[in-house]
């Protein structure tokens, strides 16, 4: 016992820890109805030497705290990494309607405190007793919306929620596509997606798996989740109609008549029912711009800034002098063009080498545009490079502004090198050439020379290449027909297949596992274990059932045992399938046992 404590020290001391933030969350879900329970909890990613509960006064608390701790160590290429949570869990219930404020919760960490962010939990009262203007924002959180575009009827519809209905021209509106459902969704099919006609779109960054959050949507908790978001910059006046979103979804509804095989194995009468979603159009109105804008406006819109830099202000003639503008802020930064500048008529200026780096959040799109020029200068003297400026038009105010960087001196010098090495631009002007690399020199390595009249067709080395490939031709022949007489016998390509098919679900249930979809892992898992049953016994899918597989596996001398192992892996997937709480905790039992069961059943029917 010794021996084993000490290696498992050697290990823990041996790879160093990574440091991390010390984070206290809170979560809890955004809308509840009265008298319903919910869950209220506090994690925090570090071992507190004490934590100070928050004043719930406003629910009543059926139980809490109550804590958990799940701790993870992972060692990849000598590098150790590790992740420690406790979680504090309250179990409340809402006991009057109105929106509340759960105070925040504290932490001590190594002597220093940590606190969470107030949780706001709105409560409603029965459906239909909510005013009809509570709704959603389009980013989601609980607020203050006109809700003349919902049917608070459906229990499943889409919409184009944007974050403004009048805008300027240029100016960025938010648009998010999403699904509102008080159903069992079991899947997608093919979706339209707007085609945004007449605007400019930029994604912005959203979650590739459909993450459902509860709203109260006409007095009604419905479970949503976003499916798109974009930036749209309208580029023209007038009334823009952004056309409907298309989604076909699957509903699990129960059925009196199970149709698929898997389900009338277990006796089950759930069928997925396809549902066409439309949302409606929504129509955006595009204001023209004032007609007073300034000299040199080009389009702007937003809030911008602008500054400019030089690399050098003293240098020599034909030496480069990097001048850059940067342009930053939010709105139309992407779309921006280069700013008219008048260089000084004895330099030499070239195409501006430009850079973007925007970002597209909630709040537009932000970001900075910098212009690069290279100058040379031909002449000594003394210059200057005139103040550039930039117009724009602040939607906000919904006025113009001119905004402008500083003027350089510049001292130019001759310089003292005569100029022997000439210059020239390229097509862009953004690069310089040297004349001068053009040469081509005579080829000094060394070669071969080949005798004429000499061929390598009829040669030995072509006639024992066409002896070895005519060979391979006659191999492969064989080995072909062979496969296509053994490939006429179905039953027994269906045996030999069989627990490789398997296995290939299993595989497919590990991945599903990791993702922690539960419902399409027990999918897998059950696919795998009859599928398996249906190949290696040669029964019709059609004809499967529980008594048919007992039969089956008892006709070979399995085990009594190996076969209610079987069942049993069985009925646990299936009632995972539609009651996943019931088997919560038992993924990885249940995908050993699976792989245990699967192998046993192969061994005895060899």
């Amino acid at each position: 016992m010794i021996k084993y404590l000490s290696i498992l020290l050697v290990l823990f001391l041996g790879f160093p820890l990574e440091a991390q933030n010390v984070t206290l969350s809170a979560e809890a879900p955004k809308v509840v109805k009265v008298g319903e329970q919910f869950r209220l909890s506090f994690a925090v990613n570090a071992r507190p030497s004490s934590f100070t509960a928050p004043e719930i006064t406003d629910f009543y608390v059926l139980s809490g705290p109550n804590q958990s701790t799940s701790t993870s160590i992972q060692i990849v290429n000598g590098k150790r990494t590790s992740s420690y949570t406790i979680t504090y869990t309250y179990y409340l219930q809402a006991t009057g309607e109105g929106k509340f404020s759960v105070p925040p919760a504290k932490v001590i960490v190594d002597k220093k405190e940590y606190s969470s962010s107030p949780v706001e939990i709105e409560v409603i009262g029965g459906e239909g007793s909510a005013q009809s203007g509570t709704g959603t924002r389009p980013g989601g959180t609980a607020g203050t919306q006109q809700t003349e575009d919902v049917d608070v009827s459906e229990d499943l519809f889409v919409r184009v929620i944007t974050d403004k209905k009048s805008i300027y021209r240029g100016e960025p509106v938010i648009a998010i596509i999403k699904i509102y459902t008080r159903l069992q969704i079991a899947g997608f099919g093919e979706s339209e997606m707007p085609d945004f006609a007449g605007f400019w779109t930029q994604e912005i960054e959203a979650p590739k798996q459909l993450n459902l959050v509860r709203e109260n949507v006409g007095g009604k908790i419905y479970n949503t989740g976003m499916i798109r978001k974009v930036i749209l910059f309208p580029q023209k006046s007038g009334e823009i109609t952004i056309s409907p979103f298309k989604l076909e979804t699957y509903i699990r509804q129960q059925v009196r008549q199970s149709r698929s095989p898997f389900d009338d194995f277990f006796g089950s009468s759930y069928s997925n029912v396809l549902k066409l979603l439309e949302s409606k159009p929504v129509k955006i109105n595009v204001k023209n711009l004032p007609g007073s804008a300034p000299p040199g406006f080009s389009g702007a819109v937003g809030k911008l800034s602008l500054n400019a830099e030089i690399d050098k202000t003293e240098a020599l003639t034909n030496d480069a002098i990097t001048y850059r503008v940067n342009i930053s802020g939010t709105g139309n930064v992407q779309l921006l063009e280069a700013p008219r500048i008048n260089f000084p008529p004895d330099f030499e200026s070239y195409d501006p080498k430009v850079q973007t780096n925007v970002k597209n959040t909630d709040g537009g799109q932000s970001g900075k545009k910098t212009f690069e020029y290279l100058l040379i200068p031909r002449h000594a003297g003394n210059f200057r490079i005139a103040p550039v400026s930039l117009s724009y038009f602040d939607p906000g105010t919904g006025k113009y502004k001119t905004v402008s960087t500083q003027e350089f001196n510049l001292v130019i010098e001759k310089s003292e090198e005569e100029e022997t090495v000439g210059v020239i631009a390229g097509r862009s002007k953004e690069d310089l050439k040297i004349i001068g690399q053009d040469i081509l020199f005579i080829k000094d390595e060394d070669f071969r020379l080949y005798k004429i009249g000499k061929a390598f067709y009829g040669s030995t080395l072509f006639i024992l290449i066409y002896i070895i490939a005519f060979g391979l031709f006659l191999l492969v022949l064989i080995l072909r027909r062979k496969r296509i007489r053994r490939m006429q016998n179905l039953e027994l390509v269906r045996n030999q297949r069989a627990s490789k098919e398997a296995r290939k679900r299993l595989k497919e249930a590990a991945v599903h596992m990791k993702k922690k979809e539960l419902e399409a892992f027990y999918e897998a898992i059950l696919k795998g274990l009859v599928g398996y049953l249906v190949d290696k016994l040669n029964i019709p899918v059609s004809e499967m059932s529980k008594e048919r597989a007992r039969k089956g596996l008892e006709k070979y001398n399995i085990s009594e045992e190996l076969i209610v192992e079987y069942l049993e892996l069985a009925d646990i997937c299936e009632m995972a399938r539609y009651a996943p709480t019931s088997v919560e905790g038992k993924v990885e039992e249940v995908y050993s046992r699976s792989m245990k069961v699967i192998g046993k059943i192969e061994q005895n029917l060899r």
